[in-house]
């Protein structure tokens, strides 16, 4: 994953008042708490539109947004990124900032075809920490939902290597989610039968674990196997 540098004419640079969003979406006094807990500030750094970089955009998508949350905890809770994300109808790349490092957060959020006053949110992906000094140009597209798909992509746990990417080129990205969902469900299910294992005497039980635990490496290396 990398970090991108936006365009100037792209940026708009407006801290948003925490408060803004959880009064707007009226939060329950849990989610309240988590951003007085959690968040520092939230900028809105950059809006992405056709207006803006001169890509084509389409109906179900207008624009991407940028926000920059300054975080005060290393493990920011998600849910703070999920009640803004169901406030705002387009879809929002997240910065997380926390000291001198930086993670980029997001979910696949798309119009609900069913009601387009509402989003339809997917699951979350993050990237691993990142320098924020170190920016790459943005990749060449002619569209703003090819641009998005990228910066989806490039959070979903499935490394495809150069050679493999061309190939790929033409899996579409809710084939490519389903997959990194169902390893990312698989690599959980492994880690629970592992615990499991250390804290199983029974020899028959442990037997039966170990079992369990080849069964999932076989699915697990599976998934691997189809992107390589």
């Amino acid at each position: 994953m990398k970090l991108y540098q936006f365009p100037q004419q792209a940026k708009v640079d407006r801290i948003i008042p925490k408060n803004k969003f959880y009064e707007q979406g009226k939060a329950n006094g849990k989610i309240e708490q988590l951003f007085v807990n959690q968040v520092e500030s939230i900028r809105w750094a950059y809006k992405l539109a056709a207006s803006t970089i001169h890509l084509e955009d389409q109906d179900d998508l207008k624009e991407i947004q940028i926000f920059r949350v300054k975080s005060r905890v290393e493990n920011l809770d998600i849910s703070i990124l999920s009640f803004i994300d169901k406030l705002i109808l387009t879809p929002i790349i997240f910065e997380v900032v926390y000291q001198d490092k930086v993670k980029v957060v997001a979910t696949y959020k798309r119009l609900n075809q069913a009601d387009k006053s509402k989003a339809v949110i997917g699951q979350y992906y993050a990237s691993e920490w990142l320098g924020d000094h170190n920016r790459a140009e943005l990749p060449l597209y002619l569209k703003l939902s090819d641009l998005y798909e990228h910066f989806i992509e490039q959070l979903l746990p499935l490394a495809v290597s150069g050679e493999q990417h061309q190939d790929r080129e033409s899996i579409s990205l809710e084939i490519k989610l389903q997959k990194a969902q169902q390893l990312e469900g698989l690599l959980k299910q492994f880690d629970q039968l592992k615990a499991k294992l250390r804290n199983e005497k029974q020899f028959n039980r442990r037997v039966e674990l170990n079992k369990q635990l080849q069964d999932l490496q076989l699915q697990i290396n599976r998934i691997h196997e189809w992107l390589t």
